[in-house]
């Protein structure tokens, strides 16, 4: 277990019942000290994202070179219930936030997860398990990809992050970013099989755990 982190404590500690002091509490916990703080100023919907350094095969406990990178989290977003539809449970994704797996602090980064941190509220829709956002070009300079997908984390201190955390009777969960392919989202927005057959193969092609903006698609 990561040292708390006295930077997250002493923010918290100014307002320890809200959401947003439990989520940095959470943080301080399972991180330790944060390595970047991207704080938002905007008032009436305030994402801020923090950045904490991983050596994510450590972390996975698997046998494959190092991959340093860092783990981006977002705080803020939880903060609105985002709307589902209303024939469907969706009792578990309701109240979350993102996490994405980068290899490096660039700005756009911190842009691209604040704005799809947002996105929910703006659009008035919500986020789930398989859900995808594409977009008309790249959000990222170099990178061909273009549609997001969300996953459940694979690292069991991302995907508990929150989740003792409740927000009127829904217990904040975490998404994983992905940026996929053109060929990969056809594969995925099909049915459920095609998101299934597109897990296996990023089990058989070893995915790394960081973002690789000029990986090769895998369909």
């Amino acid at each position: 277990m990561a040292e708390k982190s006295d930077i997250l404590y002493g923010v918290a500690e100014a307002n320890d019942e809200t959401l947003a002091a439990m989520r940095l509490r959470a943080m301080a916990s399972a991180f330790g000290e944060p390595d970047h703080m991207d704080l938002d100023d905007d008032p009436t919907l305030r994402v801020n994202i923090y950045a904490f350094g991983r050596n994510f095969v450590e972390e996975c406990e698997v046998a494959a070179a190092d991959q340093e990178g860092y783990v981006l989290v977002t705080s803020g977003m939880s903060d609105r219930l985002m709307t589902g539809p209303l024939d469907t449970d969706v009792a578990d994704t309701l109240a979350a936030e993102l996490v994405w797996n980068v290899p490096d602090l660039n700005p756009a980064y911190f842009t691209t997860l604040r704005w799809l941190a947002k996105l929910p509220e703006f659009d008035h829709t919500w986020f789930g398990q398989g859900h995808t956002v594409p977009m008309p070009m790249s959000p990222l300079e170099g990178c061909a990809f273009k549609t997001f997908l969300f996953l459940p984390p694979i690292i069991r201190t991302d995907r508990e992050l929150f989740e003792h955390i409740d927000h009127d009777g829904y217990a904040i969960g975490t998404l994983c970013v992905h940026l996929i392919s053109d060929s990969e989202y056809a594969l995925v927005r099909n049915s459920e099989e095609g998101l299934g057959e597109f897990l296996d193969l990023l089990d058989d092609n070893d995915h790394p755990h960081v973002f690789n903006p000029v990986r090769r698609p895998y369909v």
